[in-house]
């Protein structure tokens, strides 16, 4: 039963995940709910996503009533923030307050651990309440209200993966010297095929597309549409850096990294081209270095 549960609460969520990079599929969801009226569209997929949190805590033997009472909020206010008419004030400044409100609601229960974990049945299984926020943001900004130039799609050219590796060597080259001249980090080679090609890929899906998804598809996004390209990039990186506190060097270090990544998403326009750099940062740290 549970291991039922596992699969299904699997394909519903990390299979969503997955699926809605296709924009046929993305029009496919909107026609569905479509025909819904306004306040039932915005709550729709979060509805969804709160009654397969609670199936799968049912059916999996975790504790249900903390976690219906942590995810309920969790998953039902940020589409009522997205219902709020905007403020004439903020229509005159372009400021998207309400988009910005959600991503900060969707993101930072997760990095301050509120949630309550929904832990995969097995040894050391993997937490991925985290997927289960990515969802619910892309069926708010891809499905519901579309915020063009998110760029989700698997769909590279060969230009935007050269583009990603290009600005993942030039980081390297300032980044490894920073870390190394602070402690932070020290040189510890495993040049294992775990490390060098299994773990990449797991990077790729599990951390760097949907990170890259609300820091680059998102945050920077919006910022660059109401501030421009340069202060959307910066102010983007400086978020993505305090985001690794409270070490100031590794703040620093992932600030940097920020705009890397940032770098990458403006000229392709691509999160999964961004997240090929995010990829490669963090698989090198893997194969190869360690903190101190």
């Amino acid at each position: 039963m549970i291991i039922a549960a596992a699969a299904v609460f699997f394909v519903l969520v990390p299979g969503s995940y997955l699926v809605l990079s296709i924009e046929g599929v993305r029009r496919s969801a909107r026609s569905l709910v479509s025909a819904l009226p306004a306040m039932a569209r915005l709550l729709a997929g979060p509805a969804l996503l709160l009654f397969i949190v609670v199936a799968y805590a049912a059916s999996s033997g975790l504790a249900v009533v903390p976690r219906l009472v942590a995810y309920a909020p969790y998953l039902l206010i940020p589409p009522l923030l997205l219902a709020r008419p905007p403020r004439a004030s903020d229509a005159a400044r372009q400021a998207p307050v309400r988009e910005l409100a959600i991503v900060f609601a969707l993101w930072l229960p997760i990095e301050f651990r509120i949630l309550p974990p929904l832990p995969l049945p097995a040894p050391d299984g993997a937490h991925i309440q985290k997927l289960v926020g990515l969802v619910e943001a892309m069926y708010l900004f891809l499905v519901v209200r579309p915020l063009p130039g998110i760029g989700y799609t698997y769909r590279l050219t060969a230009r935007d993966v050269v583009t990603a590796v290009i600005v993942f060597s030039v980081y390297a080259v300032l980044a490894l010297p920073i870390g190394l001249a602070t402690g932070f980090i020290a040189w510890r080679p495993e040049l294992d095929a775990t490390h060098l090609i299994g773990q990449p890929l797991i990077i790729y899906l599990a951390i760097a597309v949907p990170e890259e998804f609300l820091f680059r598809g998102l945050l920077q996004n919006l910022l660059t549409r109401w501030l421009g390209a340069r202060f959307g990039l910066v102010i983007a990186s400086i978020i993505f850096g305090l985001a690794h506190l409270p070490d100031a060097r590794y703040v620093l270090l992932a600030a940097i990294a920020g705009v890397a990544y940032g770098l990458v998403y403006a000229r392709t326009q691509r999160v999964t081209a961004s997240a090929i750099t995010h990829a490669l940062v963090d698989a090198s740290w893997g194969a190869f270095l360690r903190a101190t």
